[in-house]
């Protein structure tokens, strides 16, 4: 089988007609982007004047419209709902906790935001793109369209300000909102590498070179977790490029390509760390310098206090909680936006034990149709895979419920339908699957055409054509 069949095409130039712009402009897609990442731009001073109320509410009303005639037009995605039925029952033990919680202002703000905009968010990913892979490719190149403009304006800011400072556009926005966008475009990227038969192609040089631009972002922004939220991922899908058998060693280009990067990466940022003219270039890693320093800034003593405090109060309701928005009364005594910047520890803390088993069953929903060979092939669930390892990140250091709206977004890409003539294939055995490619690694030059290096390992050989030497030669062969 050809992996360049089983992977999204990108169409020459010439092939992008007016109408597939047409398309993508006015989409579902397009819409909700701009319902979903509206505090990306709402703010800045040029576009401000063009939206006579908050964009939220406009391409909110627009997505939701749009949505519901998809829904309309077509035949329920089941697995997706199956997602949005589990996320209910985390959503009403949340509104259950009323019943016991101290807060008021920010509780209900807090649950009508994640009953609203974060089930929007999950029922668009699960229920509307993950049911057609079309709409979900759209959605990952809007992405990146978004990450790029995003990126020029945060070069055009280190030009104009120079470096050692932390990057503001669009009116005030920071490396957690623009860090965030360029990690997940960086995701989608890191994925298409992934899976890329053939890399020396002028594609591959482009999707290498807006990588480059989305990590130079990460490093000269400011934002530690949105750095370390994109680093791991590549680190953690690495091993499934590997496959290995009695006869062969095979290793994915695609992943090679990534790992040398990453090696290239650390190496680029350990030379920056031992420099200190150079580290004052990167706002992102002078900041890591303070961390682990003594002169540690407000928001990382605060943090480092908030996880004891997580301690002292989780012991007091384990099992239930203190109730949802009740972090800001418990620890400060006032009710206003507070939380621990931990998505399980809010959790824990506001909901308890219960709370989370709930939360965990949500996520087995939306995770159990993963399976090893088929990310090692299909570069939109391995990207959406890699967006949510991303979005859990970024949600184990800053945000709380609300805000980590993304998160649930990504989990509902996870459900995408699988490639036509891969759809029986997910209900295979694992073992089988190795052997697939193991076999297909047996016949000559049909590695490249997959896009792996197979070694075939040193193994002894009896010479038939003269019995009397009666001794074996050790023969090994590589397709490298």
């Amino acid at each position: 089988m050809n992996t360049l069949s089983l992977l999204p095409k990108l169409r020459p130039l010439d092939q992008y007609r007016l109408p597939y712009v047409i398309k993508l402009i006015f989409s579902f897609e397009t819409a909700f982007l701009l319902f979903l990442f509206a505090g990306r731009y709402k703010l800045n001073p040029y576009l401000l004047p063009l939206f006579p109320i908050d964009p939220i509410i406009i391409f909110g009303l627009i997505s939701f419209c749009v949505g519901l005639w998809v829904i309309a037009t077509e035949k329920i995605y089941v697995p997706g709902l199956i997602a949005v039925a589990s996320f209910s029952f985390f959503v009403t033990w949340m509104w259950i906790s009323f019943i016991w919680t101290p807060g008021i202002v920010y509780a209900r703000s807090k649950a009508i935001d994640v009953t609203v905009i974060d089930t929007l968010a999950l029922i668009a990913g699960a229920v509307i793109m993950a049911n057609s892979r079309e709409r979900c490719l759209r959605f990952m190149v809007v992405i990146n369209i978004m990450a790029v403009i995003l990126a020029m304006m945060v070069f055009q800011e280190f030009v104009r300000r120079g470096s050692g400072r932390i990057i503001l556009i669009n009116g005030g926005d920071d490396y957690l909102g623009y860090g965030r966008v360029c990690g997940l475009a960086a995701m989608t990227l890191f994925a298409y590498l992934a899976t890329q038969a053939r890399l020396m192609q002028w594609r591959s040089l482009v999707v290498v070179s807006l990588l480059a631009f989305n990590i130079w972002v990460l490093l000269v922004g400011g934002g530690r977790g949105p750095l370390i939220a994109t680093l791991i991922p590549i680190a953690l899908i690495l091993p499934l490029g590997i496959l290995v058998s009695k006869r062969h060693f095979l290793v994915r280009r695609g992943h090679l390509l990534v790992a040398f990067g990453l090696l290239a990466a650390l190496a680029a940022i350990i030379w920056i760390l031992a420099d200190p003219e150079l580290s004052r270039t990167s706002t992102t890693l002078n900041r890591f310098t303070r961390l682990f320093s003594d002169n540690q800034g407000v928001s990382d003593q605060r943090r480092q206090m908030q996880f004891w405090e997580f301690l002292e109060f989780s012991e007091q309701a384990p099992f239930i909680g203190h109730g949802i928005g009740s972090w800001p009364i418990l620890t400060n005594g006032a009710d206003f936006r507070h939380h621990p910047h931990s998505l399980p520890l809010e959790i824990i803390g506001e909901l308890g034990l219960i709370g989370l088993l709930i939360f965990t069953v949500f996520c087995f929903t939306c995770t159990r149709f993963l399976r090893a060979e088929r990310l090692r092939h299909d570069a939109l669930q391995l990207a959406a895979l890699l967006m949510t390892l991303n979005m859990a990140l970024n949600a184990g250091t800053s945000g709380d419920l609300a805000e980590n709206r993304y998160l649930f977004l990504a989990m509902g890409l996870l459900l995408l339908r699988p490639l036509p003539d891969h759809a029986d294939q997910a209900a295979q055995d694992e073992t089988e699957t190795y052997d697939d490619a193991l076999r297909t690694a047996d016949f000559a030059d049909e590695d490249d055409r997959e896009g792996y290096l197979a070694v075939r390992h040193r193994r002894p050989v009896v010479l038939d054509d003269d019995p009397a030497l009666g001794r074996s030669v050790t023969l090994s062969g590589s397709s490298l």
